[in-house]
């Protein structure tokens, strides 16, 4: 009944027409049927699901809400930013969030579910900010999506990317930024919409820069067709300026990696897998070396088959170099080896080389482990295998996971994560059947003497007058204006206003109550 009242008070409906984001109230404005049976569910409209209509408060809330400035709405397009550097920045923010995913593979990502939703930790966003060669207040709101779009979830002890999020890095770039522009869309104010097309240079921000909606605070066409909720024209007018797809690399001496475009995403994924990202562009670099070669072969993979990839790819064949390295890196695999705690949780550490040991000792890369010395000459984590393993490769060590009878076996970095379980908790759960119960079992008199003491509840804090019409029995019927003073054991204490007396009466006596417009002053 609290909830019932709060709904029923419009002051709740304003407050709750005043947190709709711009595009919602745009469209619940415009009358969609989507937008009316989103509101009823919201309580913002009464009726049938099939015919909702929209409360009078509500309307007249919406109205003040989504009343503009004069001239806000439009916007001269001259002054609009130059339609390549948004489109490039654009492609950018949609081959930075294919990375991004793909960053989730190569070592264990720490998050934190707390107060403020699940997110990752400013310093986990911060190294892998640093692996992509970006700014970590870039990817902070691209994780944010990423995040609300179920593209990412905790499995064991780290995020990974979920089987949206592996659908989501092998779809076009188009795809992608059409799916991020939702979520920007999906967050935008009403007063920040206005500020955008008003003044841009201060509303400007690291999503609306990240996605090509402005250009060091300049509105873009993209941004303009945007915050007037036109998603379809900004993407065909970004298809038509992306770049095409190549179909191969440049494998160089030097190890060095030459991307003379975008490749296609199958393709990018192949050749991260085997090779570091240097620098992101419309033609990116990449470089071979050892440490990439051991992570890959950490994760499973085979020389050959690490070979037949850059064979594939390859435009300039397979440099004598690029063969030397494949050589030695197969060569020193496997030199430091992981294996589970047969007694314990956590790892045994061990290695033929000795400069390897007193290495992994007194490194600091890897002190997050905390490595230590045993009594076999090995050296003993608390961390899992896994997590022991990708440190290692990730500070340039040989390391390999091995089973409890010392065979090589593969990590599985690509874990998929699950889905996010959004779904309410067992306790309230319960608590939902337990109020159903409840009412399945109060007959409709019952509630209906519930509801009356809750009026006359509320008018005795209130101090306020109540008009409440009395069963006498026999049929008979009489109306009484009373100032509530207890409302208490199934019995009405109350003032009467017209004879000046104080008056005790059943609850179940009182058929309806009315309450006054203003508080009883007497």
């Amino acid at each position: 009944m609290d909830i019932a009242e709060a709904l029923a008070d419009e002051s709740a409906t304003r407050e709750a027409v005043a947190r709709l984001g711009w595009r919602d109230a745009s469209r619940l404005a415009s009358g969609t049927a989507e937008a009316l049976r989103t509101a009823r569910l919201r309580g913002l409209a009464v009726g049938t699901p099939e015919s909702p209509e929209l409360l009078p408060a509500a309307s007249a809330a919406l109205a003040e809400l989504l009343a503009s400035p004069a001239g806000s709405e439009t916007v001269d397009e001259a002054s609009l930013a130059p339609l390549p550097q948004s489109t490039e920045r654009a492609h950018g923010a949609a081959q930075l969030a294919a990375d991004a995913i793909a960053a989730l593979d190569l070592a264990p990502r720490a998050y934190r579910d707390g107060r403020g939703g699940l997110q990752l930790g400013a310093t986990t966003v911060r190294r892998i900010a640093a692996e992509l060669h970006t700014e970590q207040a870039v990817l902070s709101p691209l994780f944010e999506w990423m995040l609300a779009l179920g593209l990412c979830s905790p499995v064991a002890d780290a995020m990974r990317p979920t089987a949206a999020g592996r659908v989501f890095g092998l779809s076009a770039p188009l795809s992608r930024w059409r799916q991020l522009a939702e979520c920007w869309l999906a967050e935008l104010r009403v007063e920040d919409r206005a500020g955008i097309l008003t003044d841009s240079k201060s509303y400007a921000t690291p999503k609306t820069e990240l996605l090509g909606l402005t250009v060091e605070g300049q509105l873009s066409q993209l941004g303009l067709l945007l915050t007037h909720d036109d998603l379809g024209a900004a993407a065909d007018l970004l298809a038509a300026s992306l770049p095409e797809e190549v179909t191969g690399v440049y494998l160089q001496p030097d190890l060095s990696i030459i991307a003379p475009g975008p490749l296609a995403p199958a393709d990018e994924q192949a050749l991260q897998a085997v090779a570091s990202l240097e620098r992101r562009g419309l033609a990116s670099s990449y470089r071979l070396s050892e440490a990439s070669v051991t992570h890959a072969l950490g994760t499973g993979l085979s020389i050959s088959e690490i070979e037949a990839t850059l064979a594939r790819l390859s435009l300039t064949g397979i440099p004598q170099p690029v063969e030397y390295l494949l050589r030695e890196a197969a060569n020193r695999h496997g030199r430091v080896r992981v294996r589970e705690h047969p007694v314990r949780p956590g790892t045994i550490v061990t290695s033929q080389d000795p400069a390897l040991m007193d290495a992994l000792r007194v490194d600091a890369a890897v002190a997050p482990l905390g490595l230590r010395q045993s009594g076999e000459g090995a050296l003993v984590s608390s961390a899992s295998r896994d997590t022991v393993v990708l440190m290692l490769l990730d500070a340039r060590y040989p390391a390999s996971a091995e089973n409890a009878t010392g065979q090589l076996v593969p990590l599985r970095p690509r874990e998929t994560a699950p889905a996010r379980d959004l779904r309410p908790s067992d306790a309230a759960l319960r608590f939902a059947d337990a109020l159903h119960d409840e009412a399945t079992r109060l007959d409709a008199g019952d509630d209906a003497q519930t509801w009356v003491q809750r009026q006359l509840e509320v008018a005795r804090r209130a101090k306020s007058e109540v008009t409440v019409r009395v069963d006498l029995g026999g049929g008979k019927e009489t109306t009484l204006r009373l100032v509530p003073m207890s409302v208490a054991a199934g019995r009405l204490r109350a003032r009467d206003l017209a004879a000046d007396v104080e008056r005790t009466l059943p609850i179940r006596a009182i058929l309806e109550v009315q309450l006054a417009d203003t508080p009883d002053t007497e």
